[in-house]
């Protein structure tokens, strides 16, 4: 029996696995005592690209079908959704209760006039992420849409 095709279960099984990239790159960074550089943030914008492009071509490529721009979008958006949602839960029980000291560097280096506390940083990295999932969707999309663009395997 076939399995049945859907953007929530591709976009669902993708998404855990993007935030599981961007939780291994976290660890990663601390362990080279990187974690405290803000900038490196640029990276999480790479995963979540690489998530996203790989689920909405796994999604047109499983489809077959020749309009599914709207199907596309929501694929993205469902990734970046579960990839943000899962990470930003994880830093933030990470920061407020295992890692003080990082928090207390990011304080700093955040121009941020409150203090930081749980639903400050699980925010700012869901508004970031989120953002940032909009745009590479929307980027990917305008690639994806061409008829073509994706080997389906029927040639």
């Amino acid at each position: 029996m076939k399995k049945n095709i859907s953007v929530e279960r591709i976009g669902l099984a993708t998404g855990l696995i993007t935030s599981l990239a961007l939780i291994l790159y976290f660890f990663a960074m601390k362990a080279l005592n990187l974690a405290q550089v803000v900038e490196l943030r640029f990276f999480n914008f790479v995963i979540i690209a690489t998530g996203v492009c790989y689920g909405i071509n796994m999604l047109k490529t499983r489809l077959h079908e020749q309009e599914f721009y709207l199907k596309g979008l929501a694929q993205g958006m469902i990734i970046t959704a579960v990839t943000v949602v899962v990470f930003a839960l994880f830093i933030t029980v990470y920061l407020r209760y295992f890692d003080h000291g990082l928090m207390d560097e990011i304080g700093r280096r955040v121009p941020y006039t409150g203090s930081l506390d749980g639903l400050v940083i699980f925010v700012s990295i869901f508004m970031e992420g989120m953002a940032s999932g909009a745009i590479i969707t929307f980027s990917a999309m305008q690639y994806f849409k061409s008829e073509g663009r994706v080997k389906t395997g029927l040639e």
